[in-house]
């Protein structure tokens, strides 16, 4: 995500962090749209999906994403994972990420069970403490979202947990054909 994208972002998790809520936020440098979760690869396979996003960028053109609303799985009334969907662009995501999806399988790496969703993770909820306070914060933000961005490359994160949470490496970056 750009870095202006990112500022608004964790504007927006200032914003719902004042509930109170019990929420181990997203650190701002980390958030992200997740196209599909590998989780543990062999060398082998990684470099297999490697030239899979080469192969699908090379037949994807540029697009623009943009962001939509506040919401939070599995409800707002009950918020475990509070996300931004998104909104511009979302059908070229989600056709791009089932395209990965259907790739990957061919490779052995296991399925989905869910559909994908569409969004960018903002936080978790680890306990319920002031719960009914972040529902209220949540059905009430005033958070608008900003200008849609182009989206110029797919790229693949090797996410690595440590003690104060993961880190991302990037491993490597497929381009979008210019369009």
């Amino acid at each position: 995500l750009p870095d202006e994208i990112r500022r608004s972002l964790n504007t927006l998790q200032q914003e719902l962090a004042q509930s109170g809520a019990d929420i181990k936020w997203v650190e701002p440098q980390h958030l992200h749209v997740t196209l599909k979760f590998l989780g543990e690869v062999t060398d082998e396979q990684r470099r297999a999906v490697e030239r899979l996003l080469g192969d699908m960028a090379r037949g994807e053109t540029a697009f623009t994403l943009g962001l939509d609303r506040v919401g939070a799985f599995p409800s707002l009334s009950s918020p475990r994972v509070v996300w931004v969907g998104l909104g511009e662009g979302k059908e070229r995501a989600v056709r791009v990420a089932e395209r990965i999806e259907e790739s990957c399988g061919s490779l052995g790496l296991p399925k989905e069970d869910r559909p994908f969703a569409a969004h960018v993770t903002l936080g978790r909820v680890r306990t319920p403490r002031r719960g009914a306070e972040l529902v209220r914060v949540l059905r009430e933000c005033a958070w608008r979202a900003p200008a849609p961005w182009p989206v110029m490359a797919l790229t693949l994160y090797q996410s690595v947990l440590g003690s104060v949470g993961p880190t991302y490496r990037m491993l490597a970056e497929a381009p979008l054909k210019s369009g």
